[in-house]
């Protein structure tokens, strides 16, 4: 296997912060990025691998005068900042690390659930600000209104990937009912699962909690809006642990703020916020009934290790003439 030319767009401390070995041999370079394009082909004209960041834009001008290259790959889950086709005339391979982080989403899902069941969020602000008065004040909230387990909980999984599979197998060990919405049917999984498949409108109207994980589409922008959850039942729990622009953020600010539903959320449109974003300006009626964390479901260190391992493996692969895992450009 030939030593093969590696041009890295990412930081060499996210690269190489958990130790992941490579070749010695290799030969290996951080590119000053980001950059322009002309640069950016200066610097990566010789290369036969680019290993680039999940939204780092790749051009068709820059792939147009990559005559060696071999693979372009992702350093996670995101790739459209590639252009795809023009990778495909070339012959490049683009790849990504599809399903690496799907488990520690599909755990920070069930995280949120468990927060908002249990109302952590307000009882653990109540005792922190109000000390034995905040103590007492929410052992008697619990006493008055109760909580719920997840167990006997109805769950609706919107989107049926690999995130949602996972989230099916946590929920399982809580003896939940698990119905699901998804374009494609996955009916052996159903089975083996015994998990439902059902309408959108089904799990709007049938689900304790409905939990999101579906990609931006011109089809799931806004599936969360004033008239879907108009639909769902009192006190539903909402989680978006996937993207932003699925949850409409002012209709779910004015739901929370009105004690209509509770919800879980580690996105919101626009990355990065601004600081007039609705969310910051919740009501204390509303911050009660929301578990929020910072975009941050899929970055644990595990996660970063594996895609770092597995980049590695399918460099390695396509050095030696074979097939990289996970092309998603249709070579």
């Amino acid at each position: 296997m030939a030593n093969p030319k590696v041009r890295v767009t990412l930081r060499k401390s996210v690269v190489e912060r958990f130790g992941v070995e490579r070749p010695a041999e290799w030969d290996w370079e951080y590119v000053n990025y980001p950059c322009s394009d002309e640069e950016l082909i200066e610097q990566c004209k010789d290369a036969d691998i680019l290993y680039v960041g999940p939204v780092d834009p790749i051009s068709r001008n820059v792939i147009e005068h990559l005559d060696n290259c071999k693979m372009i790959h992702s350093h996670g889950v995101g790739f459209d900042k590639i252009d795809l086709e023009a990778a495909r005339e070339k012959g490049i391979y683009v790849c990504n690390n599809r399903s690496v982080n799907a488990v520690p989403v599909a755990e920070l899902a069930i995280t949120h659930m468990l927060n908002c069941l249990r109302r952590v969020p307000s009882t653990d602000a109540k005792i922190k600000a109000g000390g034995l008065d905040g103590f007492k004040q929410c052992f008697e909230d619990y006493n008055i209104n109760g909580h719920k387990e997840l167990s006997g909980r109805t769950v609706g999984l919107v989107g049926l990937g690999a995130i949602g599979k996972a989230a099916v197998k946590i929920l399982k060990a809580f003896n939940c009912e698990i119905l699901y919405y998804d374009v494609f049917r996955a009916e052996e999984f159903e089975i083996e699962n015994n998990v439902k498949y059902c309408t959108y409108d089904e799990i709007l109207e049938k689900c304790d909690i409905i939990s999101y994980h579906v990609p931006v589409l011109d089809s799931t922008i806004n599936m969360v809006r004033k008239e879907t959850i108009d639909k769902m039942k009192q006190d539903a729990i909402i989680i978006n642990v996937a993207r932003g622009e699925i949850v409409n953020d002012q209709d779910l600010v004015d739901a929370l703020e009105a004690g209509k539903v509770y919800a879980g959320i580690d996105v919101i449109s626009p990355e990065p916020p601004s600081a007039d974003h609705p969310m910051f300006h919740i009501n204390d009626a509303g911050k009660a009934r929301l578990s929020w964390t910072p975009h941050i479901a899929g970055t644990t260190n595990e996660a970063f290790t594996r895609m770092v391992e597995w980049t590695y493996n399918d460099i390695k692969k396509v050095m030696a003439g074979e097939r990289p895992n996970n092309i998603v450009n249709k070579l």
